[in-house]
């Protein structure tokens, strides 16, 4: 799909579900991971506090100085990079089950609308040697 020259029908949704321009820029919740090293616990409290609201508000957050070596998340990238660039059919050989979160999933939505995202994840709780080609940590 990713040389076809027109968007195909499938990946075309309605008006009504188009993103709006008249909606402000969300701002990602930020969470600051100094304060763990603070060992305040009014602090660490506040931190925690902080990440319970993001997580029900939003589902998601921004980490910032949580200490990960710039070269290994270059790495995380750049294998991501080489994942998600490889032909569907190598993709699949992840594919999720329906009993595990773990695995490559390239829609959630396809139950609840007929429109397809133009999206694809793959979860793992840890990176295989085999899976990946090479050992990150």
């Amino acid at each position: 799909m990713s040389y076809e020259s027109t968007i195909p029908e499938k990946f075309i949704w309605p008006d009504e579900f188009k993103p709006s321009q008249d909606i402000p820029e969300f701002q990602v919740p930020e969470i600051d991971m100094k304060a763990f090293l603070s060992r305040d616990q009014k602090v660490i409290s506040n931190l925690c506090s902080k990440v319970d609201e993001a997580c029900k508000k939003h589902g998601f957050f921004h980490v910032v100085n949580h200490g990960v070596d710039a070269e290994m998340i270059a790495k995380a990238h750049a294998l991501m990079d080489y994942f998600f660039g490889m032909p569907l059919l190598e993709k699949q050989k992840a594919q999720r089950t329906l009993t595990d979160f773990r695995g490559y999933a390239s829609s959630f939505t396809g139950r609840f609308f007929t429109k397809l995202p133009w999206k694809a994840r793959v979860a793992r709780n840890g990176l295989s040697a085999k899976w990946i080609g090479f050992r990150v940590w």
